[in-house]
């Protein structure tokens, strides 16, 4: 796990980090293929209604614009070198000043879930938001994915700021709201062990 106080930077990566679990992982900054690989577990994702919506991006050409800009990064087995998760620290949509606050995406590989990546992808993500610069985050996520709102209230900070009624569509057709959190990266309160 990275230390709240460890200086990384980020010209520096592929970096190794151990999750809780005591598996090595390396981060990088994604390749084409990985970001492909990213959109694949997104659809997937959407299929089983986990935290995507079905409407969400038409195509991967579709997705690859809303990220264009992004910084994109893959969490890696060290021990296979399969990518395992995957975050990226996109400029959130909801502030109209310049790029100042992140807006992360945090998609595990489904058979690699139930192993805390999540919440590793996120800690990770609020981490390398705040070295990039950012000043805060915002979290939009669906009301029904209670993994990441059970992440978000572990890792603490975060204060939900907001519900949208109509966030996105299920497979089922069913219409899904969306949750708001906002976390200040420049605040004490952030736990990233």
């Amino acid at each position: 796990m990275l230390l709240k106080d460890e200086k990384i930077n980020m010209t520096s990566l592929p970096m190794m980090a151990k999750l809780q679990t005591g598996r090595a992982v390396i981060i990088d900054y994604m390749t084409d293929r990985q970001l492909t690989h990213t959109y694949l577990m997104i659809q997937e994702a959407a299929q089983n209604g986990e935290g995507y919506g079905m409407d969400e991006f038409d195509s991967e050409k579709d997705f690859r614009r809303e990220i264009d800009g992004s910084d994109c990064f893959a969490i890696i087995c060290k021990e296979s070198g399969d990518m395992i998760a995957a975050f990226i620290i996109a400029v959130s949509k909801f502030y109209r000043g310049p790029s100042g606050v992140a807006d992360p995406f945090v998609i595990v590989k489904r058979s690699e879930r139930q192993q805390r990546l999540g919440e590793f992808a996120l800690r990770t993500a609020i981490d390398f938001s705040r070295r990039l610069g950012y000043m805060a985050m915002y979290v939009d996520t669906f009301s029904n994915n209670i993994a990441i709102q059970r992440i978000i209230e572990k890792i603490g900070g975060f204060r939900r700021v907001g519900f949208l009624p109509i966030g996105g569509r299920l497979n089922n057709g069913e219409m899904v709201g969306s949750l708001i959190y906002y976390i200040d990266l420049n605040a004490s309160l952030v736990n990233l062990t």
